[in-house]
């Protein structure tokens, strides 16, 4: 059984973070940097600065630009984009707005405009050069370079039709990128202040290693079962762990995900007082589903809507499905958020990060 679960660590899905050699010039002072005198960087969660010539931003290139970091969260029940998005004329890109946690520069070097012009300061003769040499170089990501804390990606190419090109083929690659340096920002704050002796008496009760940021309490644990919640006057976060001995592949198929996700949901999450009303599947909106590793663990995870069944509550969900080698285990872990009429996104990344944080385990 061990060696079936062995096989499933082989990568579905490989990001090659190659991220290129190219000598970009940093306008922030080399003298802060080497003292350590940047000051820190500011933004709000899922916020970027897209400094951008704005004539090519109203264009197709700016179109395949948005189609990255606007892009619709899937699973949530209004749209909401991956990215909060402040485009930025490339002559109005200073002071401040260089202190942004998150700044992506767009440009190619065909362009006589004021704004790509601009934009060819940050890189040096050579490195301009070697771009228009080598038409796979198109992406650099670099860290602290006006702000500590700062994380700024460069996408750019000789010309605008091979920079689209790139873009499309490498869209969730670059959008990877930029959501796991949110993630792990996240997963620092979040984990700050944890609640240590829960996480002691579930070790010590189910064998599970969780990590539970301060403000969660545990609903309900039962064989193979645990439930915590996050509960407010106006928000309700929920983790729910469930497992069993694996016993083949066939239980990471997308029917059998979904059936098992019933069957737990409608054992473990019955109203006391209305056992007809349980958490299950918001079946108007499409479940989403995809293959993924996370720290070299196949998982598969699932984003879609649920709600009270016979009830009108509900809201967005996200589980993972994964086996763990050394226990023998197969998991079901789920987070799913009651948020009326605010946004969803930040609630559902945070669930992510906890979620995310113990497959990796």
């Amino acid at each position: 059984m061990h060696q079936s679960i062995r096989a499933l660590k082989i990568f579905y899905y490989i990001i090659p973070f190659l991220f290129l050699s190219v000598l970009i010039e940093s306008c922030s002072p080399k003298s802060d940097k080497e003292l350590g005198l940047l000051k820190s960087a500011k933004g709000d969660a899922y916020e970027l600065i897209l400094v951008m010539d704005t004539v090519k931003w109203k264009g197709e290139l700016g179109d395949a630009v948005k189609d990255i970091f606007m892009e619709d969260i899937k699973g949530l029940p209004q749209p909401e984009p991956m990215f909060t998005v402040r485009h930025i004329n490339p002559v109005a890109f200073n002071g401040f707005l260089r202190e942004h946690k998150n700044i992506v520069i767009v440009t190619t070097f065909d362009e006589k405009t004021a704004g790509s012009q601009k934009l060819k300061e940050f890189f040096t003769p050579e490195s301009i050069k070697k771009v228009r040499a080598d038409d796979e170089l198109f992406m650099l990501r670099q860290t602290d370079e006006f702000a500590k804390g700062q994380v700024v990606l460069s996408l750019f190419s000789k010309d605008e039709a091979t920079l689209i090109k790139h873009l499309k083929e490498s869209k969730i690659r670059i959008q990877d990128i930029m959501v796991e340096t949110e993630r792990r920002r996240m997963e620092a704050s979040l984990f700050k202040a944890r609640k240590k002796e829960l996480e002691a008496a579930l070790k010590k009760s189910s064998d599970i290693e969780l990590m539970i940021p301060e403000g969660y309490k545990l609903a309900k644990e039962e064989q193979n079962f645990v439930w915590l919640r996050y509960p407010e006057y106006d928000l309700d976060k929920n983790i729910l762990i469930y497992y069993k001995d694996y016993q083949s592949q066939n239980e990471f198929n997308e029917d059998s995900i979904m059936l098992w996700r019933e069957q737990i949901m409608s054992k473990y999450t019955r109203d006391p007082e209305n056992p007809d009303v349980y958490v299950t599947i918001q079946k108007i909106a499409p479940v989403n589903q995809r293959k993924i590793t996370v720290s070299g663990k196949y998982a598969v995870e699932t984003r879609g809507l649920w709600r009270l069944k016979d009830r009108y509550r509900g809201g967005p969900f996200l589980s993972y499905v994964f086996a763990d080698e050394e226990s023998g285990r197969i998991y079901y872990v789920e987070g799913f958020a009651y948020a009326p009429g605010g946004s969803k996104r930040k609630h559902i990344r945070e669930l992510e990060v906890i979620l995310k944080k113990f497959v990796s385990q």
